[in-house]
């Protein structure tokens, strides 16, 4: 079949290609989506990478061509892994022998006010989350606490379902964690205490009005805190407010002067170098 002699045809397989694309986890981004049909999710238990087969490791092993799989290879002294049958699949190799070679067993929980606690299984992530939130006034916290890679996994799974047939708002309720800044932003500077990098991001928000409420009434302000933490197993457990915090806005310029830094000096005033050129030209 030659789809480049048919382009409804090619446009219809694409299309389908696109519905059912595979979400893998990305270490620096929390997660990727590959194609369903080519693409694979990829782990190397020795670096740490977690992604969507960016190198075409896994797409150039012919014993896995045309295949649903998942597995490991030994690689110059290392575990190379490639799987395909699930979304998110790459997780699973976290626990593959070497253990927690990267990532750890995150505490996965849910406290309401006023409510008995939620305890869920942990799970495996290369980041542990929790995100509290409460009135800016004063007032309980709420708390979720869970593996972050995963979550942002389902939720732009969740939003990529719901903006094409407009059947699943899942995505609404992880909508502001989406928004900020990934574990790996958030964690890059930190160093270790015990084996264990963390560090809690501050911010404030308008409380979305709930279902069959008055939009047009006051929102509540919100404070909200997101911690990440990797390195130990369970170290997402106790975070609370009073661990060591920054601003949302300090980390956003710390991660501009971190592009700054790796892109040299940026061209702040084009017109004054411009300028300067033209002096020196004429000079001689």
């Amino acid at each position: 079949m030659v789809l480049h002699r048919n382009p409804l045809l090619f446009l219809l397989v694409f299309g389908i290609s696109i519905c059912f694309a595979r979400y893998c986890v990305h270490n620096e981004k929390s997660w990727c989506r590959g194609h369903n049909i080519w693409g694979w999710c990829f782990h190397n238990k020795s670096s740490g990478v977690f992604n969507c087969d960016d190198d075409s490791f896994c797409v150039s092993q012919e014993q896995l061509k045309n295949k649903k799989s998942s597995g490991c290879f030994a690689r110059d002294n290392s575990s190379v892994c490639c799987c395909n049958d699930a979304d998110g699949c790459n997780l699973g190799f976290i626990g593959v022998p070497p253990k927690y070679a990267h990532g750890q067993q995150c505490v996965n929980s849910m406290e309401v006010p006023n409510e008995d606690p939620r305890l869920f299984r942990p799970c495996d992530d290369p980041y542990c989350y929790s995100l509290l939130t409460a009135e800016e006034d004063g007032g309980p916290t709420t708390v979720t606490r869970g593996c972050h890679s995963r979550k942002m996994v389902m939720h732009f799974m969740s939003k990529n379902e719901d903006d094409q047939f407009q059947n699943n708002t899942k995505w609404r309720e992880t909508k502001r964690m989406a928004e900020m800044p990934s574990c790996s932003e958030i964690l890059k500077d930190q160093p270790k205490a015990n084996g264990t990098r963390s560090l809690c991001i501050d911010y404030t928000f308008d409380q979305d009005p709930e279902e069959g409420e008055d939009a047009a009434e006051e929102p509540i302000r919100m404070k909200g805190r997101l911690c990440c933490c990797d390195g130990t197993n369970k170290c997402n457990e106790q975070a609370m407010w009073a661990d060591e915090g920054i601003s949302l806005d300090e980390l956003k310029e710390e991660i501009e002067k971190r592009k700054v830094a790796v892109g040299g000096v940026p061209n702040y005033d084009g017109f004054l170098v411009s300028t300067l050129l033209v002096f020196v030209a004429m000079a001689f």
